[in-house]
């Protein structure tokens, strides 16, 4: 069926209005399913968590679908050179798994959506979407099936508004409250039952209530500048937890500005991107910083050879001390980088390999330390990735893959790098995802993928 007129058929599915708009405009229907079956062994690591024990050599057979999407895309000419777009785009559980699950990633319009304007002079978009920074993961990647970007690259992926000291984790229906947590008043602040929070750490970011600007391509430049919009600041002290955990405090007023100039010229290309963010890591606690910086810097590049692709990564993320003084400082670097690349042996086949790899927190305050796993060598990690793809289609493949994440730590803790979005590991005994600090990953799969 031709995919524009199924996506007015989905249009009218969701309603008259969206109908008549879809008849009106250019809009597409597109979507990627990616399943495999995948055995993980989870080694390295045996401590306590809640009491249960996670022990060490688990091996576990699974069926996991990665990031599978569906979306709505259109465009109209509206005259004088300005042509107004949107994207809607929605995660799906094809295994059975319950929407709740991936946060606001499986409702509709959880994933990249958005709607602007573009001319001659640019492009504006607003809705929420994949930051300026984290596109720059977009020029050095060259693996399409178990890629390293929002892994270790980026400290791990997010999506979500800026987190939010007041609610620190996502509320209990409509009542606005956190579980296991109010203000003195029993309620907390009616601003905490916006979207899912995102996670305090990561720079690779898919971002609620953001506001972008891209330049024209000028001579294969395209700069890029956005926001995030502080809907979680705080109005008002009165009747918050704030008040008495940590009296004299800033009011919280979370910043988010994210920045990126990309270069395309013939078989190379390149991007350097630059991301700040203010009050992400705050807290209630008496003494603590509520609106400390934390900055990232991250520079990438790619060759196109002919026959495969070579592309190249690095980044340094710097947490600023979120804890006053008087106490015991928490700000830290980490340094990151990745080399991948594919190469063509067949029409049809395809190879690929990556490696990256961190040495973990550096330059830590006094309140990080090697010896309680969260600074220094037992926050270090590295992944190494090779797949096969073989070409069915244009629009579908199989694939073999094969990945290590080796974490470092020991049983006071260490580093938990995991696959995105991946299936349960061995955390809780098994019952939950993420791992225990110092756990290894490794996998094997095969699987198929479709794009429509």
């Amino acid at each position: 069926m031709n995919k524009k007129l199924l996506a007015v058929a989905v249009a009218g599915a969701l309603g008259a209005p969206a109908l008549a708009f879809a008849q009106a405009a250019n809009v597409n229907l597109y979507g990627h399913f990616d399943g495999n079956l995948r055995v993980s062994k989870y080694s390295g690591s045996s401590v306590q968590v809640a009491g249960v024990t996670s022990a060490s050599g688990i091996t576990k057979q699974q069926l996991h679908f990665n990031a599978p999407r569906w979306g709505l895309r259109g465009s109209e000419n509206l005259g004088g050179g300005l042509t107004a777009f949107f994207q809607m785009e929605s995660g799906m559980n094809p295994d059975g798994r319950p929407i709740t699950t991936d946060g606001n990633i499986g409702v509709l319009g959880g994933r990249d959506s958005y709607i602007g304007v573009r001319a001659g002079w640019g492009e504006f978009r607003a809705g929420g979407f994949s930051t300026a920074y984290s596109n720059i993961a977009g020029i050095w990647n060259a693996v399409s099936s178990l890629g390293h970007a929002q892994i270790i690259m980026g400290n791990t992926d997010t999506t979500g508004t800026a987190p939010n000291p007041n609610c620190n984790a996502a509320v209990a229906g409509a009542t606005g409250v956190t579980p296991g947590s109010a203000s003195p008043a029993g309620t907390l602040a009616s601003w905490c039952t916006s979207q899912v929070e995102g996670n305090a750490f990561s720079f690779h970011r898919r971002t609620s209530n953001y506001i972008e600007y891209a330049t024209p391509n000028l001579s294969g430049f395209v700069g890029r500048i956005g926001t995030a919009l502080a809907e979680n600041k705080e109005t008002s002290r009165q009747n918050d937890i704030v008040a008495v955990a940590n009296p004299g405090a800033a009011k919280f007023d979370p910043k988010h500005w994210s920045y990126a100039l990309t270069w395309s010229g013939g078989p190379f290309s390149a991007g350097i991107g630059y991301e700040t963010h203010e009050g992400f890591r705050a807290s209630n606690a008496a003494g603590s910083i509520r609106n400390s910086k934390d900055k990232g810097t991250t520079i990438g590049g790619k060759w196109d050879f002919g026959a495969g692709q070579l592309g190249i990564g690095w980044e340094r993320l710097k947490y600023g001390n979120a804890i006053a003084t008087a106490g015991a400082e928490n700000g830290f670097n980490i340094t990151n980088w990745v080399i991948n690349g594919n190469y063509k042996i067949s029409a049809a086949g395809t190879i690929s390999a990556g490696y990256s790899k961190t040495a973990g927190r550096k330059s830590c305050g006094a309140g990080l330390t090697e010896a309680a796993g969260t600074c220094g060598s037992p926050t270090g990690s590295s992944m190494f990735g090779l797949s096969y793809d073989h070409a069915l289609s244009k629009r579908t493949g199989l694939y073999a893959a094969y990945g290590k994440i080796n974490n470092n730590g020991n049983a006071n803790g260490g580093a938990t790098y995991y696959y995105i979005a991946g299936p349960l590991s061995n955390n809780a005994g098994g019952t939950t995802g993420g791992l225990v600090g110092g756990t290894d990953v490794t996998s094997y799969m095969v699987g198929l993928k479709h794009n429509f």
